[in-house]
């Protein structure tokens, strides 16, 4: 699971992973010289003991550690230390259902940092099931990986990495993800747990199905959300591009405001391309959290744009007006685009380490994904290797990225192609599952919004047919990670009936999310926006109609800042501030907040995320003397939602309806 309020550093930490079918010149995997172990784990020992502790701030659960090898090849190297939370069931007089275990993404995040939101998940099932959390070696309380200048930001990307992996040393490839799934039944051994429910998004997808092939006989049920495969990628995951046209052309087409203008999106990306290659913007705009920067908006800025839009649907909302805005021949306006760009830059660093170790990230991903070189090659002659797989690509699918070209793509932020080139040369290689691999009988669900381009639908169809029990959900308008901080709107019914029962049952829900609500354009001026449709029980001047559009807009312009602020305040697109309170129920200040340059607006909105209810009370000053005071609302979980505008403009009473912006 990815946090709410997603930046760079959990870009970073999820890129390229989905899965696809295809190899390149180099498939990752060692060459047929190459020292193997045929699994991470030694045999069968002695159940390992329990160090329990207290919870740091947690009354209601226990926690502890469970010493496991650190290479269970070799009894010298010693243990690692593997943090658990465990949150035993509320009706403790009644007989156990068994335990749920959830497992983070990433990888690199820690587990036990995003407890609420599983906890939230499956609270409806707590009552009879324990609920455990792990921490995976190397991450949150299992003896994180620190690299100070990696995970600072600081230096050359692939020098720090090669850094890291040199303090490592020869543990560098004793982080993989099959020595995290063996750890976890060792703790299952420790707390005499036999079978459990385990759930996992994203790379916690990846995890799962190593779990499940490494140690079938412990499962009870299976939920994969954002899958993406463990065999057979794409070192170049090029799936991912796919689905960012299926996604860019599926959100268009469902949006009133998109589908009823003329051309292909896809199209205008691939053109505002052409001309950001030969004349990039170069100008200032303001990040997240209101901090104005000197941003360079090109092709790369627009790929990791398209790519980022699959943990927020607010890049699908926007980008196509920005670059429309851009694209304008009469009025050219960079200023969305400008924003967009400043939002998505990389900040200062990747948190603290407890939370997320940016060590672990490349310890599993130099592992365990495939890489466009021979991995048992000395590092000196892996850049050589890169180039030879980049000019076949060229010969052999010069199209690979589109809308982008590859130069743009394989050059963007976005894509981490060469950051495992200094990693170690692995001792002992140990994938993530054995081969061949048997994939369990173990009911298993996945889940996949059709709006993800990083665990494209793709991947996560390919992942689903190698369960033989298995049930796959498409999640409309939905993408990345959907069952957290879902409100019981669909996919989090499915995933506990699914524990529950072992069975989806009617997953007719996941047709019903509402649309991505597109922006239709980004006016200067309140003379060039559109006016709200007229009102049935009333006649409204244009001009008043136009200030109802400005406040609708503004204040559905301020929503998605909310995912991209870290301090609680931010800045309008054209002016003015706005500050926040809250997580899921958020209340909004605005301050001379200004979407278009002549009208601030000021006053509140309440966000209630659980139940979708947007509502705003809210002054506007325009050019002259125009001002007024509007309320507005509407649901924003409504399919082509109408929020209603009440209020009065320069005396005059305003009642109106328009589509929600």
């Amino acid at each position: 699971m990815l946090g709410p309020r997603i930046g760079w550093t959990a870009l970073l930490a999820s890129v390229v992973v989905s899965g696809a079918f295809v190899s390149g010149a180099f498939a990752g995997s060692p060459s047929a010289g190459a020292g193997t172990r045929a699994s991470a784990t030694a045999p069968a020992r002695p159940r390992p003991a329990v160090r329990w502790e207290p919870c740091p701030r947690r009354h209601e659960a226990h926690c502890g550690h469970v010493d496991v090898p650190f290479d269970p090849a070799d009894p010298s190297s010693g243990t690692i230390a593997i943090g658990f939370e465990l949150h035993t069931r509320r009706a403790a007089g009644l007989p156990s259902l068994g335990t749920i275990v959830a497992t983070e993404g990433g990888p690199g995040y820690a587990t036990t940092s995003s407890r609420s939101g599983y906890l939230t998940l499956f609270h409806p099932l707590l009552d009879r099931r324990d609920f455990l959390l792990v921490d995976n070696r190397g991450t949150g309380t299992s003896q994180p990986i620190r690299c100070a200048p990696l995970q600072a930001f600081r230096g050359n990307y692939v020098h720090r990495v090669g850094l890291c992996g040199a303090q490592l040393g020869s543990g560098s490839d004793l982080y993989g993800t099959a020595f995290a799934a063996d750890d976890l039944a060792l703790v299952l051994d420790a707390l005499g747990i036999d079978k459990i429910d385990l759930y996992g998004d994203s790379y916690g997808t990846f995890f799962g199905q190593t779990f499940a092939v490494r140690h079938p006989d412990r499962l009870r049920t299976l939920v994969l959300d954002s899958a993406y495969p463990v065999e057979g990628q794409d070192p170049w995951y090029r799936d991912e591009n796919r689905a960012i046209v299926d996604a860019v052309r599926l959100s268009c087409h469902r949006s009133p405001a998109c589908a009823s203008l003329s051309g292909d999106p896809v199209q205008r990306i691939e053109a505002v391309d052409g001309l950001l290659r030969v004349h990039p913007i170069v100008g200032t705009g303001y990040d997240g959290d209101g901090v104005k920067l000197h941003v360079t908006v090109d092709p790369g800025a627009i790929a990791l744009l398209a790519a980022s839009a699959a943990y927020s649907t607010s890049v699908y909302r926007e980008l196509d007006g920005a670059i429309r805005a851009y694209l304008d021949p009469t009025a050219s306006d960079p200023g969305p685009l400008l924003r967009m760009v400043a939002e998505a830059e990389p900040p200062g660093g990747a948190g603290f380490v407890r939370q997320y170790s940016q060590g672990l990230y490349l310890a599993a991903i130099c592992n365990d994904y495939p890489q466009l070189w021979d991995i048992t090659a000395p590092i000196a002659q892996r850049p050589a290797q890169y180039e030879a797989s980049v000019a076949y690509l060229r010969a052999s699918d010069p199209g690979a990225f589109f809308p982008f070209t590859i130069p743009d793509w394989t050059h963007s932020l976005w894509t981490e192609f060469r950051s495992c080139l200094q990693w170690p040369v692995p001792s002992n290689y140990v994938f993530p599952v054995p081969q061949p691999a048997h994939y369990p009988k173990v009911p298993t669900l996945v889940l996949s919004g059709d709006l993800d381009s990083l665990t494209s639908p793709e991947g996560a169809h390919l992942v689903a047919s190698r369960f033989p029990n298995s049930t796959f959900v498409s999640l409309a308008n939905d993408t990345h990670v959907t069952a957290v901080s879902d409100f019981g709107r669909c996919a989090s019914v499915i995933v506990v009936r699914f524990v529950a029962t072992h069975n989806a049952g009617d997953t007719s829900c996941a047709s019903r999310y509402n649309e991505v609500r597109f922006v239709e354009a980004f006016p200067r001026r309140l003379a060039d926006a559109a006016p709200a449709p007229q009102g049935r029980t009333r006649q409204s001047s244009v001009l008043d109609r136009r200030m109802a559009t400005v406040a609708s807009n503004t204040v559905a312009d301020v929503l998605p800042r909310w995912f991209t602020n870290y301090d609680g305040t931010g800045v309008g697109l054209r002016g003015g501030r706005f500050s926040y309170t809250g997580s899921d129920h958020i209340v909004f200040t605005l301050h001379d907040l200004r979407w278009v340059d002549d009208v601030a607006v000021n006053g509140h909105i309440t966000w209630d995320r659980t139940t979708g209810w947007i509502s705003a009370t809210v002054s506007l000053t325009g050019p002259g003397s125009e001002s007024g005071q509007l309320h507005l609302r509407w649901r924003d979980w409504d399919t082509h939602a109408v929020a209603s505008v009440r209020g009065q403009i320069g005396g005059r009473p305003l009642d109106l309806e328009l589509p929600a912006s």
